[in-house]
Parts: structure tokens; C-alpha cells; sequence
């Protein structure tokens, strides 16, 4: 398994590794599509083919309306957006040769239930959703799966930073069927699901892993 990230992803690798699997971390800024097929080569020349991708690389600014201008959304479209079609750019071909391959994009429960003061960030994600169901149809004839996860609002390290107070977790918890807040590990089993052969004749799909906040 390779794991990247921008500031570094060793630390994360060597967990991995500590629980009896095999990983190595790579450094890589996905806005950078240089960068992005650079790491991707070096992956592939260390551990092998790339069988599947997970696009998990985001940020979620909140902001109203008369501040999300120009340049703010150039940079969340440049790391939510366009740092997903980097990545898989940069997997398609050798998936195509080999004819086979899992894609799974992360985006969010917000685009079905939205809340204030993320309308960039929502965009983004609408914007990921229609980018999978388009790939998934170019792609299919190649055996390649492409689907997207949508987690709800979950206890991340990056969400502990943010503005995300006591009264946000209780509307969540609200209208949530699970009234606990979704930690990172509830997403590994959907995850898990749809980079292995169990989900082979899956793909196109949007699945909320939000704990019943949003039905459809």
C-alpha cells in the first residue's frame, strides 16, 4: 500500500507496517500534476502497479457568500477538484493496459444535505460526484470501477481544528440515525468494499457513509 501526502506520510506508512501490512509514504502535493505523475511513477517502480486509488486530499474552509471570491475558489477547486483528476490521470493509463482498477473519490454528505457557509465547499464536491459518474462510464469498458464516498461530518484531527462547535455537532447528531460523532475508521469498511473484488459490478455509485443522516 503507498500512502501520500503533502507534508509527508511515513508516519502513517509505519502504522500500517506496525499492524502487520505493507506500506511505504510518499510526498506529494496533489495541485501539482507534475508532481502527482512524478509520485505516481515511483510508486508504481517500488511496490508495483497501482490496482486502486483513493482520493482523499480536501479541505473544508467555512465562509459566507461575500468572501468566497475569485481566489478562494481557485484554491479548493484546486485541491478538492482538480488534485482528484491528477490523480486518476495519472492511474488510467496503466488501469486501461491491465484492465482493472478501483477508483473511489471522497466527497461529502453536505452536497445531499448542505449547510450554511460552505457553498465553495460544496460545489466541489458536487463537482467530484459528476466527475466519477461521467469517468465511470468512460472507464467501464475498461473493467475500471470509479465511486464515490460521501462521509458525513467526522471527529478528524483536521475537523478538531476547525470552526466546528458544540451547537454544528448537535444538529449532526440530530439528524443522524447513529447518535454518536462518525469517527475516521467508519469509513475504512465502505472503503475497503470498493477497492476489493466484492464490489466489482459497482460502480457509478454515490454511497453515504454519514451514519443515516441522509436517505436515499
Amino acid at each position: 500500500m503507498a500512502v501520500s501526502d503533502i507534508a509527508g506520510a511515513e508516519d502513517a506508512a509505519a502504522a500500517i507496517r506496525a499492524a502487520g501490512g505493507k506500506a511505504a509514504g510518499f510526498v506529494c502535493d496533489v495541485t501539482d500534476e507534475a508532481a502527482v505523475l512524478r509520485c505516481a511513477a515511483d510508486i508504481k517502480a517500488r511496490l508495483g502497479p497501482i490496482d486502486g486509488l483513493v482520493n482523499n486530499a480536501g479541505a473544508y474552509p467555512l465562509a459566507p457568500i461575500e468572501q468566497t471570491d475569485a481566489a478562494f475558489l481557485e484554491r479548493l477547486f484546486r485541491l478538492n477538484v482538480f488534485g482528484s483528476f491528477h490523480c486518476i490521470r495519472a492511474v488510467v493509463p496503466d488501469m486501461k493496459a491491465r484492465r482493472r482498477g478501483k477508483i473511489v473519490n471522497v466527497a461529502s454528505a453536505t452536497f445531499h444535505a448542505p449547510p450554511p457557509m460552505l457553498s465553495a465547499y460544496v460545489a466541489t464536491k458536487g463537482a467530484v460526484i459528476g466527475m466519477t459518474r461521467s469517468l465511470a462510464r468512460e472507464l467501464g469498458e475498461y473493467d475500471i470501477n470509479v465511486n464515490v464516498i460521501a462521509p458525513g461530518l467526522t471527529e478528524t484531527p483536521g475537523v478538531a481544528e476547525a470552526p466546528f462547535g458544540d451547537e454544528m455537532w448537535a444538529g449532526v447528531l440530530a439528524a443522524q440515525c447513529f447518535k454518536r460523532r462518525e469517527q475516521p475508521a467508519d469509513l475504512v469498511g465502505t472503503v475497503v468494499f470498493l477497492c476489493s473484488p466484492a464490489s466489482d459490478f459497482v460502480t457509478a455509485q454515490t454511497i453515504n457513509c454519514d451514519g443515516g443522516m441522509g436517505v436515499h
